[in-house]
């Protein structure tokens, strides 16, 4: 009992600390709420367009023929294009700043395509992509728009003359598509604010972490170390105090900025809000971990600060809290495997949109607080043996 009034007593003044700088205090929570909800804005696809997605892009017509007139008719009508007509200064004008990134040029000579025949091993006429650096899918998504639609201007124009006017019908998609989408937890609709939300909390987390270790770093280059040290308390004690209060503040965080999540964009815990709970004390204790680490490592405060924001971006993007995963290349997926902060999001995920059970997360709660329990226990054992060294007086 006496080691957890102290320890509670440790906790209470740094909880009074943090609340001490009251605009600091507020920032806390204010910055990570502004960042998931400009996040969630930027990549809000609304369910209701999802199934009109199409790809902005130019066409330019160099060539006058009939045939070439089809195939731009069609790209300009299809259901998968928002295309427009241009030159082709027009769209090497457009393209640098993306308005858009694609565009398709039928050169001249494309007309002689009509006269291609299965098994013809002349030249072949050639379609130009244009298309900005940074559009690599856009490129792919318009090759396959523009295959599709000059096979099938051409399938007809062959057979026009067997088929009669039952061509068009001939050549009409033999299938139709039922894109769903599958996930443990039913009916599952990615939502960019619940990704946001989870996101940015966990990553504010980490930086309170820091924070709080930076203050700790403080504490011990200044008298009030010492002060504490000289009383009768544990060296235990003390970091269990430290990594308490630490704990605290970083789930106020995340009711607070959970709270206006659901307030204000409908973000809700659709899988188990048991799992929900599990993963937000993990995290927490994770950004406690993170604190004691920081202190115990860092050197002095302005290295540790250095070092430690330049940690926590680097693994906040690779783990997925800026983008979702699908968005990033394969290597940094597997990569990211290897974070907390991967486990943590994908836990976080799985309870809000994906609607997941508890069962379903409990691997994700377990690797955090395996992360958690590793970093404390860096974390312990080298302060435990600094301070082992300041009273044999080797600093």
């Amino acid at each position: 009992m006496r080691y957890a009034t102290l320890m509670l007593t440790l906790a209470a003044k740094d909880w009074r600390l943090f609340w001490a700088d009251r605009r600091a205090a507020v920032m806390c929570f204010v910055v990570p709420v502004l960042l998931a909800s400009a996040f969630g804005m930027v990549f809000n696809r609304p369910t209701t367009n999802a199934a009109t997605t199409r790809l902005p892009m130019l066409v330019v017509i160099e060539d006058d023929g009939p045939f070439t007139a089809q195939v731009a008719a069609e790209l300009l009508s299809s259901l998968k294009t928002d295309a427009k007509v241009a030159t082709r200064a027009e769209a090497e004008a457009a393209l640098p700043d993306r308005h858009p990134a694609i565009a398709v040029v039928l050169p001249k000579g494309f007309e002689r395509l009509k006269d291609w025949q299965p098994g013809n091993t002349s030249e072949r006429p050639e379609v130009q992509i244009l298309h900005h650096p940074a559009a690599g899918t856009e490129r792919q998504w318009a090759e396959g728009v523009v295959t599709e639609v000059v096979m099938r201007r051409l399938a007809r124009s062959k057979l026009d003359g067997f088929m009669g006017t039952q061509a068009e019908a001939a050549f009409a998609t033999p299938f139709q598509v039922n894109a769903t989408a599958v996930s443990t937890g039913g009916d599952a609709k990615f939502n960019s604010y619940s990704h946001s939300f989870c996101g940015m909390t966990l990553q504010y987390l980490l930086f309170w972490g820091m924070e709080s270790g930076l203050l700790f770093l403080r504490e011990r280059q200044r008298g009030v170390w010492k002060r504490t040290r000289a009383a009768p308390v544990s060296l235990g004690c003390v970091l269990a105090g430290k990594a308490l209060a630490t704990a605290a503040i970083a789930m106020l965080q995340v009711l607070v900025t959970f709270g206006f999540g659901y307030l204000m964009f409908g973000v809700s815990v659709t899988g188990s809000f048991i799992g929900f709970v599990l993963l937000a004390l993990a995290a927490c204790g994770l950004a406690a971990a993170t604190g004691l680490l920081v202190a115990a490592i860092g050197g002095t405060e302005a290295r540790a600060r250095s070092v430690s924001i330049l940690v926590i971006l680097g693994i906040s993007m690779i783990g997925g809290l800026w983008l979702p995963t699908f968005l990033l290349p394969e290597w940094v997926r597997d990569t990211a495997l290897s974070l907390p902060t991967s486990w943590a999001m994908r836990g976080l995920g799985g309870v809000t949109w994906e609607g997941l059970g508890l069962r379903a997360v409990l691997p994700n709660v377990a690797m955090v607080t395996a992360f958690a329990a590793v970093f404390l226990a860096i974390a312990v054992l080298r302060l435990k043996s600094d301070e082992r060294r300041l009273r044999q007086g080797n600093v």
